[in-house]
């Protein structure tokens, strides 16, 4: 029973660890597959509520970006953000930023268009509909008192006490609640965030191939050592 015992362990030992490189392998494939996806613009879902995709004091989710969304509120902050940069242009622009409270004491950075002056700083109750997008990382200016360095919430945190959304949000529209009326102002364009994953998609083609090749060599492995110890003992035989 004991030779068989250890057979049946090696055997079992040889599927667990084949089975862990293949699924490491699976793995890497569908990180491989998430990868192009996001290189690549989605076709447009319907808008939603900003409740329905987002909530306050927590990270936004990769699916929640990109997603057309509409909330009200009212400004309570104003800002400039110098630097940025719009689709589809190579020279810098000013954008009106606004810091939007909703219920709940929650707020959230909204993108209003162009700093022009053409965009009105009301305190009226407005609803926006826009895309939403995640953070900004890296910074397009020097801060400074009512200038924003990047569009991150964290930047003005310390001038609310409500529970702040994650990323921003571009406002395609702005419609005062009390007139019915639309607000003016030089909107931004506001397109899909499209990554650039090039490099890390064959990262992950690499990573599965190495994977799933360690899972064949532990299959392959137990076949070999049983050749070569034939194979030493046949020598040993003639000998």
């Amino acid at each position: 029973m004991k030779p068989l015992f250890r057979k049946i362990l090696a055997f079992l030992g040889v599927l667990l660890l084949s089975g862990i490189f293949f699924e490491l392998g699976l793995w890497q494939l569908h990180r491989a597959q998430a990868t192009q996806k996001i290189s690549h613009a989605q076709p447009e879902q319907p808008v939603i509520n900003l409740e329905n995709v987002a909530a306050a004091g927590h990270n936004l989710r990769d699916a929640s970006f990109n997603r057309l969304v509409t909330f009200r509120g009212h400004y309570i902050k104003f800002y400039t953000a110098p630097g940025q940069i719009p689709d589809g242009s190579t020279k810098p622009e000013s954008y009106a930023v606004g810091l939007m409270e909703l219920s709940g004491h929650r707020a959230i950075l909204v993108v209003r268009g162009a700093e022009n002056g053409k965009i009105s700083r009301l305190a009226d109750v407005v609803m926006v509909s826009g895309r939403l997008y995640p953070h900004e990382n890296e910074d397009y200016a020097l801060p400074s008192q009512g200038v924003l360095s990047r569009l991150d919430p964290a930047l003005v945190a310390g001038d609310t006490s409500d529970n702040l959304f994650d990323g921003y949000v571009i406002a395609r529209e702005e419609v005062d609640q009390s007139r019915g009326v639309q607000l003016p102002g030089d909107r931004i364009p506001s397109p899909q965030l499209i990554g650039t994953v090039g490099g890390f998609y064959w990262q992950h083609i690499a990573y599965i191939i190495t994977w799933w090749f360690m899972a064949a060599l532990v299959w392959f492995a137990p076949f070999y050592n049983r050749a070569v110890r034939r194979k030493s003992q046949g020598e040993e035989s003639v000998e």
